[in-house]
This record gives C-alpha cells, sequence and structure tokens, in this order.
C-alpha cells in the first residue's frame, strides 16, 4: 500500500486505544520489527497480511484501518442473523419493482423503539 498520511494516523489511533502500551510489545505480537510498525505509524507501506493481523490484533474495523470507511468498531456486532439472510435471498429473488415496494414499506413502518 503506498504513503497515506490519515492511514497512518488511524493506526496510530487504534493503537493508543489497544491493549498495547510499548510499540516493542505489538512488534513482537504481530512478529514484525518496531521499524515496521513505526513505518505504519508514519503512513508508510504496510502489506495486507499485517494490516489485517494489525486489525485483528487491535480489534479494529479493517475498512477502517485501511480506507477510513466506517467507524473504527464497525466489525462489531455485523454478522447477519439466519433469518436476516433469508429476507435478503427473498427479496433477491423479487422484480426490481417489487424490491423497491418492499423497502418503501419498511422504510414506513416506524422502529420498535419508537413506539415506546
Amino acid at each position: 500500500m503506498t504513503y497515506d498520511p490519515a492511514r497512518g494516523k488511524r493506526i496510530r489511533e487504534a493503537i493508543s486505544r489497544g491493549k498495547f502500551r510499548k510499540v516493542h510489545a505489538l512488534a513482537a505480537e504481530l512478529n514484525v520489527s518496531v521499524a515496521a510498525v513505526s513505518r505504519w505509524q508514519n503512513g508508510g507501506h504496510t502489506s495486507l497480511e499485517s494490516a489485517c493481523a494489525l486489525a485483528r490484533l487491535l480489534d479494529v474495523s479493517l475498512d477502517w484501518l485501511l480506507l477510513g470507511r466506517g467507524t473504527m468498531d464497525g466489525h462489531r456486532n455485523s454478522a447477519i442473523s439466519a433469518k436476516e439472510l433469508l429476507w435478503v435471498m427473498a427479496l433477491r429473488g423479487r422484480s426490481a419493482a417489487a424490491q423497491s415496494n418492499l423497502i418503501g414499506l419498511l422504510e414506513s413502518i416506524p422502529p420498535e423503539h419508537a413506539l415506546r
């Protein structure tokens, strides 16, 4: 990945919020050099493998870490339930017009928490 100071800033933020207080400990856990971690923090090159390991270790969203999309914890509680998957599959089998109508209907129903 090319030089990206914004990515470096996100990496520094993730590290500062993580359980690792020393860069040496983080580097050892990732089996990389301290210089590599320092390079990442400054927006320098990182491999996808290292970025994935860093995101997993620091428990942050890979999308957020690399691209700045979403939030740092956007990966949490994002699993789709079996019931939700059935709804998606049922929606995919409908025409574009039916999909639009169904989505419009869902959007017109207030969320349950709004009813209380």
